[in-house]
């Protein structure tokens, strides 16, 4: 095993009261749990989880350990695409993960595959600081007590959720805290650990702002301009996004309270062998997935082609006046023959979700002449009407321009990549009737 990356804090508070004791009996041994939080695997849980199996047994034995996620479960791959996030579920479950917090990519699949994998998974899924405003995922967690071996820790989760997107809408972050820590309290948590999908600074922030919140641990995704530390008596640690990394946390609770937290480093082997099963059945699963067929083109497809098609294929399959994509979001063309499910997967970012927006005619000519921007169009366009513009959420967000337009886009809950495959299978292109390439777009 490689040697850990340690960063140890201990917190300590007076005597625990204990109770009348024989004079011919020592002190109770005490009480000790593991908290171990994961969250880092950036969608390769299911490759990592069996050498992170065997490690966590080592360093934390099953019957003291507590498993926690902050998110990005099954994103990178195109695992989620094909699967729905099943394998990654069954990962989960093997690894006895018991509350889950996603993260925006986890969201960026939407509540189905989110309801898959809660369910599936059996972990809790902790939206504290959001509200479920279509309510599709049925009842949602603010808040979860955990025991083991006789301590009891709260749990509190802060999903990567800064806007309204269509299906969550972001509580107003300090009273949601504050009612969930006041939750921990009541319910007699003695560890609280909170769990953020995404950059730490506003938990951070809040924890400054009332120093008598009781939180022993926080663990978030590293940001800009954030450190592992402390906020008052919290212990602060980010999970380095270029690393495979742990954060593992000891409570010992006897004649003096302890805790400790450091990140540990997760090493390769030895290796689980029913989670190795796991992933060979997979990867084989999944290379199957990958040579399916979805039609046929003459020619080779370069960057821009493989955009027009997702234009096409974004305004079709949304029923919308119009489709956009970013040339910058493709990342390879294709070759001349089968379109094979594999290579559309790597070529387009196949989890973005599809948001559809209602742009005037005359911004939609504009859009045009974007440097990024490779559009399907109506025939004709009015400059005085108004036109349903499928594109991805990504795109809405980044400095195109659509946010002056239309500040609330509707999430239509489809992605990218199951969007171009129905639409190939729509076209049934094949070597007698091979694909047409859209119009190119206008100038």
């Amino acid at each position: 095993m490689r040697s850990s990356l340690a960063l140890v804090f201990a917190l300590l508070g007076c005597p625990a009261p204990s109770g009348p004791s024989r004079p011919d009996s020592g002190p109770p041994p005490p009480k000790v749990a593991h908290v171990v939080v994961l969250g880092n695997e950036r969608g390769r849980l299911v490759e990592r989880a069996p050498g992170l199996a065997a490690q966590l047994e080592r360093e934390a034995p099953a019957p003291h350990r507590l498993a926690l996620s902050i998110g990005s479960t099954f994103s990178g791959t195109d695992l989620a695409t094909v699967f729905e996030g099943t394998p990654t579920a069954e990962a989960m479950k093997a690894l006895s993960v018991a509350a889950l917090t996603p993260s925006a990519s986890d969201l960026d699949f939407g509540a189905r595959r989110l309801a898959t994998l809660r369910d599936t998974s059996g972990a809790a899924l902790l939206l504290s600081t959001v509200r479920d405003t279509a309510g599709v995922l049925g009842p949602s967690s603010t808040f979860a007590l955990f025991e083991r071996q006789r301590v009891k820790v709260g749990v509190i989760g802060v999903p990567d959720v800064s806007a309204s997107d269509g299906l969550f809408e972001p509580l107003p972050l300090e009273g949601a805290l504050a009612s969930t820590t006041a939750m921990a309290d009541e319910q007699g948590a003695q560890v609280v650990v909170v769990l953020v999908a995404g950059c730490s600074r506003p938990v951070t922030a809040a924890l400054e702002r009332n120093p008598g919140w009781r939180v022993d641990l926080v663990v978030a995704k590293a940001c800009p301009d954030t450190s592992d530390g402390r906020v008052g008596a919290t212990t602060v640690l980010h999970l380095d996004t270029t690393r495979a990394q742990v954060v593992h946390l000891r409570a010992e609770l006897g004649a003096v309270r302890s805790l400790s937290a450091r990140l540990l480093d997760v090493s390769a082997v030895p290796e689980d062998e029913p989670l190795a099963a796991l992933r060979r059945r997979v990867a084989t699963s999944l290379e199957a997935s990958r040579q399916q067929a979805l039609g046929f083109s003459r020619t080779q497809l370069s960057l821009d082609d493989v955009a027009r098609l997702v234009s096409r294929a974004l305004k079709v399959t949304a029923k919308a006046d119009a489709g956009l994509f970013g040339r910058s979001g493709v990342r390879a063309g294709l070759p001349a023959g089968a379109l094979l499910r594999g290579q559309l997967l790597d070529a387009v970012p196949g989890s973005e979700r599809v948001v559809l927006v209602d742009v005037p005619g005359e911004v939609l000519t504009k859009l045009v002449s974007h440097p990024d921007a490779v559009l399907e169009l109506p025939s004709r366009i009015d400059p005085l009407s108004s036109y349903v513009l499928a594109t991805t959420a990504s795109l809405y967000r980044e400095g195109i321009g659509l946010t002056a337009v239309d500040a609330n886009p509707v999430d239509t809950r489809a992605l990218v990549g199951p969007s171009l495959e129905a639409w190939l299978a729509g076209e049934a292109t094949s070597p007698a009737h091979p694909l047409t390439l859209p119009t190119k777009r206008r100038r």
